[in-house]
């Protein structure tokens, strides 16, 4: 053991479990060429650290953690055209199965069993591949292949939850900022799911003592302490970073048991890695290439150094590894996408990010430029004087050990010696360009001159960008507030034993010295605020990736991608855009309508129509511009990457889109007809005009096949008369569509579909009385196609394009369509005057179709306030009458104010009403009264005053009168009269003509709550 006298005495205090390992890695170094670099996956200190291990050592092999399906995707990793942030995607199924079958993926969530390997500029094995490759390393990927993993196994790659004191990426803080906190783990972006997972560090109790031992609030900030606020020329001190790292993460996994560690797969992916890393070590040495660096992430280095050194407690790793071996590497289907620091950032969400990768990945490019500035890629290395182990000699291995002894922080200190490293290769360092293969891009050389030297000087320049970014969006930071916030920064990180203001020390400082007033940062269940999207900018990042245009892509990406920036989309950033088109009129915005429809019928998730005309949902007919709101995310490329079994085009994937939504509309597993009776004649309208509104027109035939069929097997009228309006609004926005040729075919369609409701409509005569309001929509509809459909065949019989000039297979006769058209219409007409006539209609119906027929001018004036006089006369069903009131103001609100004989006959009626009956029908009431608009309201409000010779601010007021509060008034009314009777004073109780008048009155507006109650007799 080496390392002074102190880290002696740290190391005696570890675990014995802990200091037998830091031995067996010793030997595992000298007896088999195995060297170990735990590191934190995207962490710059350690990226920092495995460069330098790898080209003082120049590696035989680099062994990194990943699915080994990944070790063909190498090429592409080091591809001049990738730049990182991107990922490596697995989709779940079995192993070998790549995207599984339609069957198994068809009920999932979106990006649900999908895998993540992210890699940034600054993650350990980005650096590991690129360096590894300079010193002609062979490099490989170890892990168990990720079709192989269990369901149970897949959900630790998720988005994890808040562990112990707080602590997990849902922890809110004072670093978290715009879109950080729970509130946003509460919603877990499936897309955020990682092969990287951390969360049993962030969980260990080991870490959460250890971090408030130190004063820190979250593991994250432990991690800053202890690592990230080294110098460089301490961070390429590999041997004593992955000693510290080591003993940190060791100590985290002593909190786990075996059964823990077995369910999620964890001893299933160790027995499998350690098994690779035995197999490379003897090629190593068969063939004298050099040692083996293994670059996993530190959780998992305790149990590979014990299976691997034949420990006792490297028996349940051992065991799950089969006699003869794994055998040959896992073959699988694996691609690269885009990633973007949003979706790497721990602080949304990530499971095993770093917080603030905006923030690491500067810092990390910092350390480069200094270390290249002291004149190599990295500092010379002399020879440790000693062979073997020496343990965790930093200040984490004396922390730890000693946390739960006594508090207080210590200094940290180097040891030559490595519990991790063990002996050093001998020679000297490799020299290089310090940001070969690393730096915020792929490749090129840093120079001094490209930015600042070194981590003291960032906290400057981040200061300095985030002011900017505050005063761009309306937040204003002086130069005075800069340098006070840069010396508070700066006293901060003295305070906490720091070598320069780290992500915290910044975080804290700008929020005391750039929040002026109300002007906060903003948070969870806050209002965003300039200062807060600043540092989120700065901080967080927006970094989108990009991949090389081989064969590590999909096809349907690439044409997905290709297809989009043909219509002048942007994907280059993962920043959302709003595009504004006008498609009736601009042929390149129908264009970019037509390349967003598609996706997003698909299911890629890149766009949303915000507003404007929606002709598949049949909304907003009337607009002329559109919105769209569309944000290219790993979210895409992921989900796209989900369906390269349907087609390796857009188009082609949305055929089988489309075919999918007719066999499911069929009810059967191909789409064939024979199931057509499960259809509705709505739905497959809606699939006509999804087919017409991404380009599709050429699949309506089949589609149109099917719906003929099923608008003669379709028994709900409300189905067939949505329908028959979807595609009439079609035909009407057949210019914009491009679906001239159709026009025909659509017109008949309407008129068979007009045949049918004429056969159906009887049928909403006969609802129940909790169905009528939905049977009267259905009546107003279909009065709106009537209008319509006859003013479309009018525009046809004038030559507007009825025919459009469509295949002979499509479009029928455009005469004879019309002569059927019409035919249909008047059958239609026909039965709704049946109906209107037929005593046994609902009251509700009875009363629309009144009105509706006296709007059209089918029923004269006597014959309304007739039927309206009969339907409220005295001796009707209460409840009854107001059914057909309600429908009649449902169809046609403004009769009452128009037509005096109808104001009267209401008024007539409602006088009659006693109290319990009054109450008995006052929901419904109100319901009749709420079709009136406000300007109508006070209109009936002055008729109600001059009838009754009340004021009108008596009457047009607004009072909250429940049932409840009317029954207790009846009640109180009734004693009061009785008192009154009893006293000899009943001539002080009946109400006079003119009360009387406003009483009944007053109820015709008490549906709305604006009349006053009367209090005489029991009337209201």
């Amino acid at each position: 053991m080496t390392g002074g006298a102190g880290a002696g005495a740290v190391w005696d205090l570890a675990p014995q479990r802990l200091r037998s390992a830091a031995d067996a890695v010793g030997r595992l170094q000298t007896e088999r060429g195995i060297y170990f670099a735990p590191v934190r996956h995207h962490s710059p200190a350690c990226a920092v650290a495995v460069r330098a291990a790898i080209e003082e050592l120049r590696p035989a092999a680099v062994l990194i953690e990943g699915p080994e399906e990944f070790t063909r995707l190498i090429p592409d990793l080091l591809h001049e055209a990738t730049r990182p942030p991107i990922a490596v995607l697995s989709l779940g199924g079995p192993a070998g199965s790549g995207t599984g079958s339609t069957a198994e993926t068809g009920d999932r969530e979106p990006g649900e069993g999908a895998g993540f390997y992210p890699l940034a500029s600054f993650s350990p094995e980005w650096v590991a591949l690129h360096a590894g490759r300079d010193v002609g390393a062979e490099l490989r990927f170890i892990d168990r292949s990720f079709g192989e993993r269990s369901a149970a196994e897949r959900a630790v790659s998720g988005p994890g939850g808040s562990g112990p004191a707080g602590f997990g990426p849902d922890a809110s803080g004072p670093g978290a900022g715009p879109g950080h906190g729970p509130d946003v783990a509460a919603q877990p972006d499936p897309f955020a799911r990682t092969l990287m997972s951390e969360r049993y560090l962030a969980h260990s109790e080991a870490v959460a003592t250890l971090a408030r031992r130190l004063g820190c609030r979250d593991h994250d900030e432990v991690w800053d302490h202890l690592f990230e606020s080294r110098r460089s020329a301490e961070l390429a001190d590999w041997r004593a970073v992955f000693d510290d790292v080591f003993a940190w993460a060791a100590l985290a996994r002593l909190d786990y048991e075996e059964g823990v560690l077995d369910a999620d797969g964890s001893l299933d992916r160790e027995a499998r890695m350690s098994a690779r890393v035995a197999e490379a070590a003897a090629e190593a040495v068969a063939g004298a290439g050099g040692p083996v660096l293994v670059v996993t992430g530190a959780f998992h280095t305790l149990a590979l150094v014990e299976a691997l050194s034949g420990a006792p407690e490297g028996a349940p790793v051992r065991d799950r590894q089969p006699e003869g071996g794994f055998g040959p590497v896992a073959e699988g289907e694996a691609w690269l996408v885009r990633y973007d620091h949003e979706r790497l950032d721990g602080l949304r969400g990530y499971g095993a990010g770093m917080p603030s990768p905006g923030y690491y990945e500067r810092l990390h490019a910092a350390h480069l430029r200094e270390l290249a500035v002291e004149g190599t890629a990295f500092p010379a290395f002399g020879s440790v004087g000693a062979t073997g182990a020496t343990g965790a000699t930093g200040a984490i291995g004396a922390t730890a050990a000693t946390s739960a002894a006594k508090p207080g922080s210590t200094k940290r200190r180097s040891a030559k010696g490595s519990a991790v490293s063990g002996t050093a290769a001998t020679g000297p360092a490799a020299t290089g360009t310090a940001a070969s293969g690393t730096a915020a891009g792929a490749a090129g050389t840093v120079s001094a001159a490209s930015g600042p030297v070194g981590a003291r000087a960032l906290a400057a320049e981040i200061l300095v960008d985030v002011a900017r970014g505050a005063v761009d969006r309306g937040h204003a930071v002086s130069l005075p507030q800069v340098g006070a916030a840069a010396a508070s920064a700066t006293r901060l990180a003295d305070l906490r034993e720091r070598a320069f203001a780290g992500r915290t020390d910044l975080l804290d400082a700008m929020r005391s010295c750039y929040v002026q007033d109300d002007g906060g940062v903003g948070g969870p269940g806050e209002p965003e605020r300039p200062l807060g999207l600043a540092i989120a900018e700065v901080f967080g990042g927006r970094a989108l990736g990009e991949v090389p245009p081989g064969s590590a892509s999909p096809p349907l990406v690439r044409d997905v991608r290709k297809r989009v920036r043909a219509v002048r989309l942007v994907v280059d950033d993962s920043l959302p855009r709003t595009a504004r088109l006008d498609a009736r009129r601009t042929a390149s915005h129908r264009a970019k309508r037509q390349v967003l429809a598609l996706l997003d019928f698909v299911g890629a998730g890149f766009g949303q129509l915000v507003s404007g005309p929606d002709h598949v949902a049949g909304r907003g007919l009337g607009l002329i511009t559109e919105e769209w709101q569309y944000c290219w995310t790993p979210l895409v490329e992921a989900r796209l990457v989900e369906m390269v079994h349907l087609g390796a085009t857009l188009e082609a994937v949305a055929v089988a889109r489309l075919y999918e939504a007719e066999a499911r509309l069929a009810g059967t597993g191909a789409g064939s007809v024979p199931g057509a009776a499960a259809a509705s004649v709505d739905a497959l309208a809606r699939l006509v005009a999804q087919a017409l509104v991404i380009g599709m027109g050429s699949h309506l035939p089949r589609i149109v096949t099917l719906l003929r069929v099923t608008l003669d097997t379709d028994r709900d009228v409300d189905s067939v008369v949505s329908g028959a309006r979807r595609l009439l609004g079609l035909w009407q926005a057949r210019v914009e569509l491009g679906a001239e040729e159709y026009a025909g075919e659509l017109l008949d369609l309407v008129s068979q579909a007009l045949a049918t409701a004429a056969y159906l409509v009887s049928d909403l005569g006969k609802v129940r009385a909790e169905d009528e309001d939905a049977a009267i929509g259905t009546l107003i509809g279909l009065r709106s196609l009537l209008r319509d459909a006859a003013a479309a065949d009018g525009g046809a019989a004038d030559g507007s394009a009825a025919d459009g000039g469509a295949p002979d297979n499509v479009v029928r006769d455009g005469g004879a369509s019309r002569a059927d058209g019409a035919a249909n219409r008047i059958a239609v007409e026909r039965e709704l005057a049946r109906l209107r006539d037929d005593e046994g209609t609902a009251p509700a119906v009875a009363g629309a179709l009144l009105a509706l027929g006296f709007t059209d001018g089918e029923v004269a004036d006597d014959v309304l306030v007739t039927r309206v006089r009969g339907a409220l006369s005295a001796g009707a069903d209460p409840g009854a009458a107001v059914r057909f009131l309600g429908g009649v103001m449902r169809a046609a609100p403004d009769l009452i104010l128009h037509t005096p004989e109808m104001f009267d006959a209401v008024d007539d009626a409602l006088r009659t009403l006693d109290g319990d009956a009054f109450l008995a029908v006052l929901p419904d009431l109100r319901r009749a009264f709420t079709w009136l608009r406000p300007t109508e309201t006070h209109r009936l409000a002055k008729r109600v005053a001059e009838r009754t010779g009340a004021r009108v601010d008596q009457v047009d007021v607004r009072v909250a009168l429940s049932e409840e509060d009317l029954a207790t008034g009846l009640v109180l009314d009734r004693e009061l009269v009785a008192v009154l009777e009893r006293d000899g004073l009943a001539h002080w109780g009946p109400a006079t003509e003119a009360t009387r008048a406003v009483g009944a009155a007053g109820v015709c507006t008490a549906g709305v709550g604006i009349a006053q109650v009367g209090t005489a007799g029991g009337e209201a």
